[in-house]
């Protein structure tokens, strides 16, 4: 698993996730709440638990369709 860092969005977004090991993304989408936040991977790392990772920064937000 990859560890990455979610930068911006809801503060009651958990900001650190993992991925499956692999390539990772250009773009993500985490579902919150009634909706889901997009991210997109930057050349930015940051430390978490002592471990260099990297940064999705907040783009957008959209509904989920009903």
């Amino acid at each position: 698993m990859t560890t990455i860092l979610l930068a911006g969005g809801p503060a009651s977004l958990d900001p650190v996730r993992t991925l499956p090991d692999g390539r990772l993304p250009r773009r993500l989408s985490v579902d919150h709440r009634s909706g889901h936040e997009h991210f997109e991977r930057t050349d930015g790392r940051d430390v978490v638990r002592g471990e260099l990772v990297r940064v999705f920064r907040w783009s957008y937000r959209t509904a989920i369709a009903e």
